[in-house]
C-alpha cells in the first residue's frame, strides 16, 4: 500500500473509490420514469371535472357558500342590544350617531336558472322579469334571494357522478338545480314561480326566517316547488338518486328516492305556486297564451303575479293605510310624499284576469272591492295588525320652525314658548295617553318603529330628505323592494321633493275625499271639526310660508345621505351592494 508524504497529496474519496458511470440507456430510463411520475401527480392533483370558466371564460362566477362570519357592510350607525335606551348619545357619545338594534340576518333562499340554455331574446327577457319578481317578493318577506346556475352545480363534488349517468333531459335539469343547491349547503330551494303571498308573520314564513332546517322537508301541494334542508339531507338525497336503478326512466329526483327521505309538512297558506297545472285549472287565458307564444304568455303571467302580490297587500291590510299627520295644519307640506305613496299603494295595477285570486287564497277580496282600500290621516299611531302606517319624522328643528312659524329660533324661545316633545306626544297619545313625558314615550315608540313585531306594517320617512338617488329611502326602485311588488306609475318628483310642487297640486291631493274616509279600525281627521276647518283654511300664502321654513331647515341641518336613510338601511330595506345578486 503506497505511503503519502503529506496530507495535501492524499487522494479524495471519489478518487480512491471511483463509481461506474451509468450508461446512456439507463439515464434515459430514469428520466422517462421521473417524467411519468410527475405527470401522474399532476393529473391526480387537478380536478377531472371542468368548471364553468373552463367551458366559457365569460360565464358568471359561481356563488360562494355562505360563511358563518358577519360583515357590517355599509352600516353607519351603532348596533347595540341597548337600542331601547331613550337617548342614543348616552351610549355612543355622539349626537349624530343613532343606536339601532342589530340587523336581522336574512336566510338565503335559492332558485336555479340556466342562463346558458338556447332561447330567443323575448323569452329570456320575460324570464328575467319573472326572476326579478321572485327576488323582490322574497326580499320583502325577510329573505335573501339568490339565483344559482350551472357554475354552482359543476362545483359540486357529485357532479362527476352525474355526468356519467344516462337520464332524460327533464331529470337532468332537476338534478342540476339540486347539485347547485347542495354546493351552497343548507337553505331553501324554490322554483322561481313559487312566491310568498301572505302576512309577514305567517307561521311557515316565520319558521323559514329562523334559518334552521333540521331535515329535508317538502310541502304538500307544492310538488317540487319548495324544499328546505340541511347539507346532510341534500347530499343523502342526491347520492340516493344517483344510485337509483330507475335513473333512466324518471323525470324528477322525488321519484328516485324513498318516500321516507322527505318529511312532509302541510300545505302552506302563504305560498303560491304558478305551475302548469295551476295555470291550466285556474288561469286558463294565461295557459292558452303560453301555448300559443311562450314569450307573450310569460309576460302575461308576470302581470298576473304582480297584480296578485299587490292584491295580497290589500288583503293583509284590510283596514287600510294610515298616513300619520300630527300637527297637520302647521306641517302639511312634509306629509305630501307619504300621501303620494299611499295613493300609489292604493292603486291596483292592471291584471289579465281582474276577477282572479292568488292560488293559495281563492277566497280573497277581489279587485272590485280592493280598489276601495280606505286611506286615513290620524294624528296618533295605532298599533293594529290590519293597518299599514306611513309616518314622516321631522327633525326637532324643522318641527319647531313650522310650529312657531319662524325661521329665527333661539334657546329662550324654545324653553319658554314651545311645548316639550310635541311630535312624539301627538304621535303616541292614542296608545299611551296624554299624561306621560317624552322619555317615557320614546321606548314604546322605538319598539313600534324597529321591533320585528311591528316593523313589517309601517314605513317611516325623513321629512328633510330631498332628491331621488339610489340611496334615497324614497327611491321608487327601493320602495318596490320594501313592499315586494312594482308600484304603479307616479311622478317621482312629487314623491321625492314636495318643494317643487305647485300649491294647487298639494291642496287638490290633500282634499281628495277618499283620503279622509273613516273606518272602524282607524280614525280620520274628518271627524275632528277643528282640524277640518284648519285644513280648508290653508291658502297659498300659508303653504308658501311652510315651503320657505322647510327649505331653511334643510339648509341649516344639511343632513347627509347616511343620516337620512339610517332607519331604512338598518331594516334591510335599502339593499347594499353586497346584497345585490346577479339576475
Amino acid at each position: 500500500m503506497p505511503r503519502y508524504s503529506s496530507r495535501a497529496n492524499k487522494p479524495g474519496h471519489y478518487s480512491a473509490y471511483p463509481r461506474e458511470r451509468p450508461s446512456p440507456r439507463k439515464v434515459w430510463r430514469y428520466t422517462a420514469a421521473a417524467g411519468c411520475l410527475i405527470l401522474i401527480l399532476l393529473f391526480i392533483k387537478s380536478s377531472p371535472v371542468p368548471t364553468a370558466q373552463d367551458i366559457n371564460p365569460f360565464a358568471p362566477s359561481a356563488h360562494r357558500p355562505p360563511s358563518n362570519t358577519t360583515h357590517p357592510g355599509e352600516a353607519k350607525w351603532y348596533n347595540h342590544w341597548r337600542w331601547l335606551n331613550p337617548f342614543s348619545d348616552s351610549i355612543t357619545d355622539d349626537e349624530n350617531r343613532s343606536v339601532l338594534p342589530p340587523p336581522r340576518e336574512r336566510p338565503p333562499i335559492y332558485t336555479f336558472y340556466d342562463a346558458d340554455a338556447e332561447k330567443n331574446e323575448a323569452i329570456r327577457a320575460a324570464e328575467n322579469k319573472l326572476l326579478l319578481i321572485w327576488r323582490r317578493a322574497w326580499w320583502a318577506q325577510g329573505f335573501k334571494p339568490v339565483v344559482l346556475g350551472k357554475a354552482e352545480a359543476m362545483n359540486n363534488p357529485l357532479y362527476e357522478r352525474f355526468q356519467v349517468r344516462k337520464m332524460e333531459h327533464t331529470l337532468g335539469a332537476d338534478m342540476m338545480r339540486w347539485l347547485a343547491w347542495g354546493q351552497m349547503g343548507q337553505g331553501i330551494l324554490s322554483n322561481w314561480l313559487v312566491l310568498p303571498m301572505g302576512s309577514y308573520h305567517d307561521h311557515l314564513l316565520s319558521f323559514l326566517r329562523r334559518g334552521e332546517y333540521p331535515k329535508l322537508t317538502r310541502y304538500e301541494g307544492l310538488n317540487s316547488g319548495l324544499f328546505s334542508s340541511d347539507k346532510a339531507g341534500i347530499e343523502a338525497a342526491l347520492k340516493e338518486a344517483l344510485d337509483s336503478p330507475s335513473l333512466a326512466k324518471s323525470t324528477s329526483l322525488r321519484d328516485l328516492v324513498s318516500p321516507k327521505t322527505f318529511a312532509v309538512d302541510p300545505k302552506p297558506s302563504a305560498i303560491a305556486f304558478y305551475d302548469s297545472t295551476t295555470l291550466a285549472d285556474e288561469y286558463k287565458s294565461v295557459s292558452a297564451s303560453l301555448a300559443d307564444s311562450k314569450a307573450t304568455g310569460l309576460l302575461l303571467l308576470a302581470d298576473l303575479i304582480l297584480s296578485h302580490l299587490h292584491l295580497t297587500f290589500h288583503n293583509t291590510f284590510s283596514s287600510g293605510i294610515a298616513i300619520l299627520t300630527p300637527h297637520r295644519s302647521h306641517s302639511l307640506l312634509i306629509h305630501y310624499p307619504a300621501i303620494t305613496l299611499a295613493n300609489a299603494l292604493k292603486t291596483l295595477p292592471s291584471s289579465p284576469i281582474p276577477t282572479s285570486c292568488p292560488p293559495n287564497n281563492p277566497s280573497c277580496t277581489t279587485y272590485s272591492l280592493a280598489q276601495h282600500l280606505p286611506l286615513s290621516t290620524p294624528q296618533s299611531y295605532q298599533n293594529t295588525s290590519t293597518l299599514f302606517t306611513i309616518g314622516t319624522i321631522p327633525h326637532p328643528y324643522t318641527l319647531a320652525s313650522l310650529l312657531s312659524k319662524t325661521a329665527s329660533l333661539s334657546i329662550p324661545h324654545i324653553r319658554r314658548n314651545s311645548a316639550r316633545d310635541p311630535w312624539l306626544v301627538s304621535t303616541t297619545s292614542k296608545t299611551l295617553g296624554p299624561t306621560l313625558g317624552g322619555p317615557d314615550r320614546l321606548v314604546p315608540f322605538k319598539e313600534s318603529v324597529a321591533s320585528e313585531a311591528s316593523a313589517s306594517r309601517s314605513l317611516w320617512l325623513v321629512a328633510e330628505e330631498e332628491g331621488q338617488d339610489e340611496n334615497s329611502a324614497l327611491s321608487k326602485k327601493e320602495l318596490e323592494w320594501v313592499f315586494g311588488f312594482a308600484l304603479p306609475a307616479y311622478k317621482a318628483s312629487t314623491l321625492s321633493d314636495p318643494m317643487k310642487l305647485k300649491t294647487s297640486t298639494i291642496t287638490a291631493t290633500l282634499a281628495a275625499p277618499a283620503l279622509y274616509r273613516s273606518s272602524s279600525s282607524s280614525s280620520s281627521l274628518a271627524g275632528n271639526k277643528e282640524e277640518e276647518d284648519s285644513k280648508t283654511s290653508l291658502g297659498d300664502k300659508e303653504l308658501e310660508h311652510q315651503r320657505t321654513l322647510l327649505a331653511h331647515s334643510k339648509s341649516v341641518l344639511n343632513l347627509n345621505d347616511d343620516q337620512k336613510s339610517a332607519i331604512g338601511r338598518w331594516k334591510g330595506r335599502i339593499r347594499t351592494k353586497g346584497d345585490e345578486d346577479k339576475d
